[in-house]
């Protein structure tokens, strides 16, 4: 499925008395038909809004429909970009630092902003909305349980400064956000699990596992080993795996499964749009156990978790990531 990726002016929705001020100020600046009117007020401020993601396994497609965004400057100062059509976006099509723009240099009131949110068309049993394309050919609708109108929505704060461009990127990652039903339900669930970097002040993270070495030292073989890189927020982190409880552990900020070449060969890693500071890198064998939901339980804490599953191993390594950089964690 290709996207609209169309570059027209979005329309602006007016719904705050100090938003409205501003828009005549800039002498309407797009209408809601996405059509220029006017120029643009020398106070403004410009945003450059992409998405990414993070692949999901055994999907062919994952497409979301966006319909616009929502910017919150304060209680009373909510802009709405209405897009003039919808932009149906393919996420597995953007991933390893490769994106799409959402917004491109987007005229908005300055100020400080405490959220926005993504409207996505995702309803049960609609079939013209966001969907999920399996790899044996099986497509379902996405939905989100809340209601497509809550959209999904990014609670972190950013600025935008006078005559400049803040830019933003979302990071869709879709194997926390894409959830098989419950039963025969056709429809899989939507949930928000996004991360809006400032690309102003992110690095990337790179290296190389030796899968060989990696069984090795966790008492695993090379042939029985199914390798991953977890990256925690913070130094020291005691690694959990992605299983959505906090009770029991930090969950990863983002996690890769591996794919060696041969059983035991050495395997490349890379994390992109990681904001700036300190960081815990493990490496596991054990990357299955959140490919199974019915296994992703393993607290840390326990020496048999719950369900029986094994206690995973881990190696740890800290990373400091810096702006505009690449740093190099490998497990050799």
């Amino acid at each position: 499925m290709s996207d609209t990726s169309t570059r027209g002016a979005p329309g602006i929705q007016r719904l705050a008395l100090p938003v409205a001020l501003w828009l005549l100020a800039i002498g309407g600046c797009s209408s809601d038909n996405g059509t220029d009117t006017g120029s643009i007020a020398p106070d403004s401020g410009f945003i450059t809004l992409g998405i990414t993601d993070a692949p999901i396994d055994d999907a062919a497609e994952v497409v979301v429909v966006v319909t616009g965004v929502e910017l919150q400057r304060g209680p009373e100062s909510t802009i709405t970009i209405n897009f003039d059509s919808p932009k149906r976006i393919d996420l597995l099509r953007y991933r390893d630092g490769v994106s799409f723009n959402l917004l491109d240099n987007q005229a908005v009131l300055p100020g400080n902003y405490q959220w926005l949110r993504l409207r996505i068309t995702a309803e049960q049993n609609l079939q013209s909305g966001s969907y999920i394309k399996l790899r044996d050919g099986r497509q379902f609708p996405l939905y989100i349980p809340s209601g497509s109108e809550s959209g999904l929505k990014l609670s972190k704060p950013f600025v935008v400064a006078q005559r400049a461009t803040t830019r933003l990127m979302i990071d869709f990652d879709l194997r926390k956000s894409v959830v098989a039903p419950p039963g025969q339900s056709p429809n899989w669930i939507l949930r928000p699990s996004l991360r809006l970097v400032d690309l102003l002040e992110v690095g990337a993270l790179k290296g190389t596992v030796d899968v060989a070495a990696l069984a090795l030292a966790q008492q695993s073989t090379a042939a029985s080993c199914k390798p991953g890189v977890y990256v925690y927020e913070g130094s020291g982190v005691t690694p959990d795996d992605m299983d959505g409880v906090t009770t029991d552990g930090v969950d990863p900020l983002v996690y890769q499964p591996l794919t060696p070449a041969a059983p035991g060969a050495p395997v490349n890693y890379s994390f992109q749009f990681l904001a700036a500071g300190d960081y815990t890198v493990a490496a596991t064998c054990q990357a299955d156990v959140d490919a199974d939901p019915a296994r992703s339980e393993y607290d840390p804490t326990a020496a048999i978790p719950p369900g029986g599953t094994p206690s995973m191993k881990f190696t740890v390594k800290g990373a400091r990531i810096v702006k505009d950089s690449t740093t190099t964690v490998d497990f050799l």
